[in-house]
């Protein structure tokens, strides 16, 4: 499936312009990925403990929501104190370091803090229209953060509280985080047991 056409909004700070694509891109790598699935194809795992795609989504819909409260907090809270900034924006060794170790492949194994871990089933439908809602305010959060300082107003970590990355940050930290998985739903879809569809 070919990308979207990319263009650009120059009314976007530069960096903002390059997540919003980003979004578009990995909207349309969910849909070629469950083109044509049955219930029972979505649901469907390898085994031994492995998820299903149902489960990879259903993990990027609640960490996507989590974090979009904390987003939400921050980029209201930078407006209110005036953080304003063009760019272009440095950010931290710690939120760098990050991003890395979530983009796909995946480096290493991790297990989901248990607020995370998926439902066992789960309908491709109500998993999609989740999916929609929480992208949809992920562009709209990208939206609204322009002009604001990237790398001054801080996000808490809804994995680790203790933990605060860059707006920016954050926001590249969550795209990764969508293409692990996404990533991770193609291996299942070319798994050579996965059940052919109807």
């Amino acid at each position: 499936m070919p990308l979207p056409p990319r263009t650009y909004d120059t009314s976007l700070n530069s960096e903002l312009e390059r997540l919003q694509y980003q979004i578009e891109v990995i909207r349309q790598e969910a849909e070629g990925l469950l083109w044509g699935l049955s219930d029972e194809q979505f649901n469907w795992s390898p085994g031994g403990g492995a998820w299903s795609m149902a489960q990879c989504m259903d993990h990027l819909n609640v960490t996507n929501a989590r974090m979009i409260e904390q987003m939400e907090a921050s980029i209201e809270g930078g407006r209110q104190a005036g953080l304003r900034s063009d760019g272009p924006f440095v950010y931290s060794l710690l939120g760098r370091w990050f991003r890395k170790i979530v983009e796909p492949p995946p480096k290493f194994k991790a297990k989901a803090p248990q607020v995370f871990k998926p439902a066992p089933r789960r309908s491709m439908e109500e998993t999609q229209a989740a999916w929609k809602k929480t992208h949809d305010r992920l562009e709209e959060l990208i939206l609204a953060a322009n002009g604001l300082d990237l790398a001054k107003i801080k996000v808490r970590s809804a994995a680790l509280p203790m933990l605060k990355f860059e707006l920016g940050m954050a926001f590249w930290i969550q795209t990764a985080h969508d293409r692990r998985h996404l990533w991770q739903m193609r291996q299942i879809r070319n798994h050579p047991g996965f059940p052919a569809g109807c």
